[in-house]
């Protein structure tokens, strides 16, 4: 008989103390990339956010510009300094806060350059997009008129501010 084989003396002490510590390690380096997902998981939310606050005030400028019906935006910047995610006046469960600036530079008579930067706290670039819109009539629309008419010379519907 092969005595090699036949080996009936089981798992000894010093065994059981390596494969603990081997298992242990593994078990903290998994741990240890809990806080780097935590955390680019928050910087995904956050920028996820702010790009969708970014695209709401872009479509907004937008809208209101190509209305020939409304007072076209002075050049310079408009700063909102608490937007909530929501997009509601007051702060819902789960919200978090960003910082819009809105600038507006028009390039021609008809052409307004719209640029908005979101921001948070943490950050100092956030996320910024822009826009170059133009006055169409097809767009000219009163909306204190009821049913909806064509604005007439000198009357405004909407102000942007």
């Amino acid at each position: 008989m092969l005595t090699g084989f036949c080996n009936n003396k089981g798992i000894g002490m010093v065994d059981a103390v390596m494969a603990l510590c081997v298992v242990s390690l593994g078990v903290l380096s998994l741990l240890s990339l809990y806080p780097v997902g935590w955390s680019s998981a928050r910087s995904s939310d956050e920028r996820s956010r702010a790009s969708e606050i970014m695209h709401r005030e872009l479509e907004n400028a937008e809208a209101l510009i190509m209305n020939p019906c409304n007072i076209a935006p002075a050049n310079g910047t408009i700063v909102k300094p608490a937007v909530n995610s929501s997009a509601q006046s007051a702060a819902q469960p789960g919200d978090a806060n960003f910082t819009v600036n809105e600038t507006f530079t028009q390039l021609a008579t008809t052409v307004w350059r719209v640029e908005v930067t979101v921001t948070w706290p943490g950050t100092a670039n956030g996320v910024i997009g822009s826009r170059d819109v133009t006055r169409q009539e097809m767009f000219r629309y009163d909306r204190t008129k009821t049913p909806p008419s064509e604005c007439a010379d000198g009357s405004v519907s909407v102000s942007y501010n």
